[in-house]
């Protein structure tokens, strides 16, 4: 009866020895502009300070996977271009530095097929860990100006933080 006992304790023993499975760690695909690339939470003033969109900016990866050219949109692929902050383009950027800029750069916002209108964007800069969004979450800060060639004349700056995914950011 006493070998009855130890049935048990030899079968937990070696599921113990053959569940102890040890992997890799994964490995992380960055896309090529990483850590510039994302989605932003701006606010665009305008100079006078007046708040004239509260959205969504994004920076996106070229399709060559280039390390020195990035897209930069402000709203959405079907915002019309008649809005003076609505750009959409392939500017230039420095992973060293976290900079971004472009001058002359055809604006795509809106109907893509007649773009006419550019757009120039300095001063682009990302700061890891550089504002605190409304939840409290520590984000990458954003700031850049920009002038719109179909509003001469007139700068507008875009500053804000990374998208959190938390609802009140």
């Amino acid at each position: 009866m006493k070998q009855i006992k130890y049935i048990p304790f030899l079968f937990l023993l070696l599921l113990g020895f053959f569940s102890c499975d040890t992997y890799g760690d994964y490995e992380i695909e960055y896309s090529s502009i990483h850590p510039l690339g994302g989605k932003y939470r701006v606010i665009v003033t305008d100079e006078a300070g007046t708040q004239v969109y509260k959205n969504y900016c994004e920076i996106s990866n070229t399709i060559d996977g280039s390390t020195t050219q990035c897209w930069l949109r402000i709203g959405g692929y079907a915002l019309s271009g008649s809005n003076a902050y609505s750009i959409n383009g392939k500017i230039n950027c420095d992973l060293g530095s976290l900079a971004f800029s472009g001058t002359n750069i055809e604006n795509l916002a809106g109907n893509v097929a007649t773009s006419t209108t550019t757009f120039t964007l300095t001063g682009g800069k990302v700061t890891l860990k550089g504002a605190t969004a409304p939840s409290g979450t520590v984000a990458d800060a954003i700031s850049f100006t920009f002038t719109n060639s179909r509003f001469p004349g007139k700068t507008y700056k875009a500053e804000g933080y990374r998208f959190t995914g938390w609802a009140e950011d």
